[in-house]
């Protein structure tokens, strides 16, 4: 009896540690042409949170072309494919594809946003971008509608820091878990003249069924209508409407390829959004002249940065195939 009271005492006075498993996500995000994207990503995505016993952890690494051609990507649970300019460029390298495929069919994650969506789908329905498709690394049986003269001329005609667009998507009822709690709703999310999504045709017994998240809920072209403009009698004037079709197409999509799990976004969940504002378009120099060009910002108010990285936090939990975190 003197004893047990001993062990109580000592219990009562020393904190000892609960016993816990700990997992870790080991997540590759390539490397782009602008480091700055990369790191966009790097800071959303790096959390750590309980589920019943276990703690799970997001770890974080940056990896460039040669390191996914060497096969570096088996070492991680998932690989993030922001969007940027050189993923296009990189694609076309035959073992660069290779190696993602593998790494995917094999049980390895994957997510792209924008340009890293549109890498991975079976190809452009339009425009000049069809001249890639031949490239693409086709592990996502959905066409994307981004064509240059549209939809991409949000990105091209973006002031970086500025541009990019407030759009609601749609979130559609599903069994995935990405966006539960949220089933239904609206959300806000900056775009960059990312793809609307559909589903192709493709028959191949390595690609899985597509899982709508979120479609787009309004037209870019109606909430920040932009222009194209000519030189004309010594000024420049709008002539022409930029037209986008993306309204009610898909803006996020689930889906498997092997034995790995996919999330594509074309619109970006890295980056904070706009609550209130209104598109503004502005030559890029003070003094007018036929080579001045016009670009756009959006004069608003922002969300905080954090504001949809739950969005991305519980697509890396999903392809990693581990229980997704709470939106906080």
């Amino acid at each position: 009896m003197f004893r047990i009271a001993v062990i109580l005492l000592i219990l009562s006075i020393v904190n000892f540690p609960l016993l816990q498993n700990e997992r870790d996500i080991d997540v590759a995000i390539y490397f782009s042409n602008v480091e700055i994207y990369s790191e966009e990503i790097e800071n959303a995505i790096n959390c750590s949170w309980m589920e019943g016993e276990t703690k799970y952890v997001i770890n974080t690494d940056i990896v460039n072309k040669n390191e996914v051609k060497s096969g570096k990507l088996s070492s991680y649970d998932v690989f993030i494919v922001p969007g940027s300019g050189r993923p296009y460029i990189d694609v076309l390298d035959k073992k660069w594809r290779e190696e993602v495929r593998k790494f995917v069919f094999n049980g390895g994650g994957y997510i792209g946003i924008c340009g890293g969506a549109n890498i991975a789908s079976m190809g452009f329905d339009g425009g000049i971008n069809k001249l890639i498709n031949p490239f693409l690394l086709k592990i996502a049986n959905v066409y994307v509608n981004d064509e240059q003269a549209e939809e991409w001329q949000y990105l091209w005609k973006s002031n970086w820091d500025e541009g990019g667009v407030p759009v609601d998507i749609f979130i559609i009822p599903s069994d995935n878990p990405i966006f539960h709690g949220f089933y239904g709703e609206k959300r806000n999310i900056r775009y960059w003249g990312g793809p609307g999504m559909y589903e192709a045709d493709a028959e191949d017994e390595k690609l899985g069924d597509i899982i709508p998240l979120a479609i787009y809920d309004e037209e870019i072209m109606d909430v920040a209508p932009l222009h194209y403009w000519k030189w004309r009698n010594g000024e420049w004037i709008p002539f022409r409407n930029v037209s986008t079709d993306l309204k009610g197409e898909y803006a996020a999509i689930a889906t498997t390829y092997g034995k790995g799990r996919i999330v594509l976004f074309g619109p970006h969940p890295e980056r904070e959004t706009f609550i209130d504002g209104h598109v503004e378009e502005f030559p890029v120099r003070e003094r007018l002249s036929p080579f001045t060009w016009f670009i756009y910002r959006w004069n608003g108010n922002t969300t905080d940065i954090s504001y949809n990285w739950w969005i991305l936090r519980r697509s890396v939990a999903w392809v990693a195939g581990v229980p997704v975190p709470s939106a906080d």
